[in-house]
């Protein structure tokens, strides 16, 4: 799959988007998916199918951000679409017989995008057995999507430690990181537990970016699923601030600590492109 694929379908992307979630910013999908996801595709992907893999994440993101919006954004709440939605995955499809067309609408933009990715991810060598894998990360999306979309509706159940448990999945960076496995030849299988606790670790991280780079941008939507938007007062705001900065610390020098235990991919090039992405982050702030 060549470099023409990725913006024809990013072309498509930015076309559909632009009717459903017109808030959202073109460079959000030409920039940095694309850069972002490069930047932590584990360096075990071959090189010929770099860019089908790609592909299949840019999909991915498209998605995520897709079902963010009608979960957290008060003017696109959105429960009935959502859970039929939260009805596609690897290999399964849902029906929009009882769907107004704008669902109609969002719902086969999304079968198409999930239909692209299988597209791809079939013709890699491990998609098959590690399918129910990938369904069971998908699962785990939609679980944080489903709490955003509680925590919009009653607000008073927020909670820093219930938000940090389920939120961090709404990043989709180990399942990412799982297509990425699809596409490797070799695979030390006793360090796959280790791996996933990584790909993990890694997904926190990229939750915290996320966190600090669109707190503003939230707080003008009356997006309140953060982990600082409720904070009422300057002061309790940079403590916080403080406090996910040095836990990105943190994160980074544990997930370090796992160089010497994986053989599969290089963890060192991993935190590399995990660094990229807070760059990135930093970069775009007001564009996400």
């Amino acid at each position: 799959m060549s470099a023409l694929k990725i913006q024809q379908t990013l072309n498509k992307i930015e076309n559909e988007m632009h009717d459903i979630a017109p808030n959202r910013n073109p460079a959000l999908f030409g920039e940095f998916l694309i850069r972002g996801y490069s930047a932590v595709t584990l360096n075990s992907v071959p090189d010929p199918i770099f860019h089908e893999i790609l592909h299949a994440k840019l999909c991915l993101g498209t998605l995520i951000t897709l079902y963010d919006d009608f979960a957290d954004r008060p003017d696109k709440k959105n429960p009935q679409l959502l859970e039929s939605l939260y009805q596609l995955n690897f290999g399964g499809r849902t029906t929009t017989r009882y769907l107004n067309p704008q669902h109609h609408q969002v719902i086969t933009f999304a079968e198409s995008l999930f239909e692209e990715m299988e597209n791809t991810l079939n013709r890699l060598p491990n998609y098959l057995p590690f399918k129910e894998i990938l369904n069971f990360d998908l699962s785990q999306f939609y679980s944080a999507n489903q709490y955003s979309s509680l925590l919009t509706s009653h607000p008073y159940l927020h909670n820093s430690a219930e938000n940090c448990a389920y939120a961090h999945h709404n990043m989709g960076m180990v399942l990412a990181a799982m297509m990425d496995l699809t596409a490797t030849e070799t695979i030390e299988y006793s360090e796959f537990g280790t791996m996933r606790e990584v790909f993990l670790l890694g997904q926190r991280m990229g939750r915290i970016f996320n966190v600090l780079a669109t707190h503003k941008r939230e707080v003008t939507e009356g997006d309140i699923t953060g982990e600082l938007p409720p904070l009422a007062n300057a002061e309790d705001l940079q403590i916080a601030k403080k406090k996910l900065n040095q836990e990105i610390l943190d994160l980074y020098a544990k997930i370090k600590s796992f160089s010497d235990r994986i053989t599969t991919f290089s963890v060192e090039s991993y935190l590399e492109g995990l660094l990229q992405v807070e760059k990135l982050h930093k970069k775009m702030e007001g564009t996400l």
